[in-house]
């Protein structure tokens, strides 16, 4: 017989070259990669990932900006006004004692700098709320962010299951191509002996080269799956070549439902969100009932103006002593009485607010029954997989012994190549069953993550 192991090696040179060209460019970078290393590339490649996190930082602005409130306000300014008419008081006559001579009432183009000081004192918890919601936003934003890794790393682990499935499907495809190979050239020792006809060397060969799409296809699944594997860890560009280390094993899991319920309804995305929504929307309400509140607010005004010479007019800008400096300082109470009254926008943002927290909190019970059953749907479809993964372990043993018996019978003339066909394509059917259902397992052990709201266990 000839060796299987250069069989597989002539067979996968063959399909490499047909199906990827030619080999990788001179000096392409070949990257191996394990489970945990794509994962950690594909977290820090991904731009979904980068959009979160200025989306979080952004939200981190947004709360600074409404803890401003707390601080002081400091603004300055200068004026210049121009007095086309420049106001003049008229003579005074005052009879024997002579006359008093009128002046200039105001500069002509005076010149102010102002400096405004404000501290609010207290607005009866506007501040204190808008800081509140602006807390919430940025923690929405950092459970969306941690969301959107989790989901990334189920992903890649996905994508890096389906590529480990193909290979194993290539794994067991060319086996048994090799096999069959095996029989043919049985097949034509027997012939050459006198021993069958040239039937069983030509249904031999038919049933290789019959067999060798199902190869070819394998191989072109291979590249698929690399192609999906490379796009979840964002890797773009011909200049490196990637490898994906890794063997096609079950996942370990406890299956203790309440457990894992209880730890949906604590990590699950959407249970975290939409109580997070809720709590935004309680801030908000509570935002829209201190609009109503009064505001006291402290102020400070220095202002330095330019002064005038009376008899002639003219600005002074540059005597320091015509300069005059103004301080002023007050406690300003506002209250906003139309917000009291109950048809104005305040009172109904207030009912607003209510009517859509009370719709949150419905909707709430509902995603919560949905997780639920998400979870023990799940629980079952992995014990439905673990017993598949029983049987096709069982199947793949008596297949195995039974294709070693026929084997052996078809080499000493015991039976025909087509018995020995059938039992080829039982132990590869066999095998890829078991694959299949190691495959399936894990997928759904993923998607049991998925349902608890975890990248894993």
């Amino acid at each position: 017989m000839t060796n299987r192991k250069s069989s597989l090696f002539l067979l996968g040179a063959v399909l490499c070259g047909a199906l990827l060209g030619a080999a990788p460019p001179a000096g392409a970078e070949v990257v191996r990669l394990t489970l945990d290393e794509a994962i950690a590339l594909g977290l820090q490649n991904s731009t979904a990932i980068a959009s979160k996190r200025a989306a979080v930082a952004a939200a981190q602005e947004d709360l600074k900006a409404a803890k401003a409130g707390y601080y002081p306000s400091l603004s300055a300014g200068v004026s210049y006004t121009h007095l086309f008419e420049q106001p003049k008081s008229d003579d005074i006559d005052l009879g024997a004692f002579g006359t008093i001579p009128g002046g200039y009432l105001a500069a002509s183009d005076p010149i102010a700098l102002s400096v405004d000081l404000g501290q609010t004192i207290t607005t009866f918890g506007k501040i204190s709320s808008g800081v509140k919601l602006a807390e919430e936003g940025v923690a929405q934003a950092g459970l969306a962010l941690e969301e959107e890794k989790r989901k990334l790393v189920v992903q890649i682990k996905q994508a890096f299951f389906g590529y480990l499935l193909a290979q194993e499907v290539l794994a067991i495809n060319q086996e048994t191509f090799a096999s069959k190979e095996d029989a043919l050239e049985v097949a034509r020792t027997r012939f050459r002996a006198g021993v069958v006809a040239d039937f069983e060397v030509l249904r031999a060969e038919s049933d290789l080269e019959s067999f060798r799409s199902n190869v070819i296809s394998a191989a072109n699944n291979v590249r698929i799956a690399l192609l999906n594997a490379l796009n979840a860890l964002g890797i773009e560009g011909e200049d490196v070549e990637v490898e994906l280390i890794g063997e096609l094993a079950q996942i370990p899991v406890q299956l203790d439902r309440d457990r894992l319920i209880a730890q949906a309804m604590s990590s699950k995305y959407q249970i975290l969100s939409f109580r997070k929504n809720i709590d935004i929307l309680k801030a908000q309400d509570s935002l829209n009932r201190s609009m109503n509140r009064p505001t006291l607010v402290a102020w400070g005004n220095y202002k330095l103006a330019s002064g005038f010479d009376r008899v002639s007019g003219d600005n002074q800008y540059f005597e320091a002593d015509a300069w005059d400096g103004t301080l002023t300082a007050g406690i300003n109470l506002s209250v906003p009485i139309s917000a009291l009254l109950p048809w104005s926008k305040e009172a109904a943002a207030i009912r607003k607010s209510g009517i859509q927290l009370q719709d949150l909190e419905l909707q709430f019970r509902s995603v919560a029954s949905g997780v639920r059953l998400a979870v023990e749907s799940s629980i079952l479809k992995i014990a439905e997989e673990q017993a598949k993964i029983a049987s096709g372990r069982k199947s793949v043993e008596l297949a195995q012994r039974l294709y070693d018996s026929a084997v052996q019978q078809y080499e000493g003339g015991y039976i025909s190549s087509s018995d020995l066909r059938d039992a080829q394509i039982a132990l590869n059917s066999a095998k890829l069953g078991y694959t299949q259902a190691v495959f399936g397992y894990n997928q759904n052990v993923l998607a049991l993550a998925d349902a608890v709201g975890v990248a894993g266990f």
